[in-house]
C-alpha cells in the first residue's frame, strides 16, 4: 500500500458491467496499483509499478498463464 503522503490515488476506474453494485474498482497510485472489489473496499490487492505492467501486458497479448485448478 502507498505511504502515508500518497493516500489519494491518482485515478480510479470502475469496471463498467456492474451487477448490483458488486464491481471492481482499480486504483493508480505513484508507485503502486490497487485492485478492489466494491461491495469491500478495505480489502484490496496491491501491485507494483512492474508487476501491474507485466499481467497488462499478458492480457494484451493473451499469453497469461493460469494455474490449473
Amino acid at each position: 500500500m502507498e505511504n502515508a503522503r500518497n493516500i489519494r490515488p491518482i485515478w480510479t476506474r470502475r469496471s463498467s458491467r456492474c451487477q448490483n453494485d458488486h464491481c471492481v474498482d482499480v486504483s493508480r497510485y505513484p508507485t503502486s496499483v490497487q485492485v478492489c472489489n466494491s461491495v469491500t473496499p478495505d480489502v484490496t490487492l496491491s501491485f507494483t509499478d512492474g508487476s501491474w505492467r507485466t499481467f497488462l501486458q499478458a492480457l494484451g497479448n493473451n499469453t497469461l498463464q493460469l494455474p490449473n485448478t
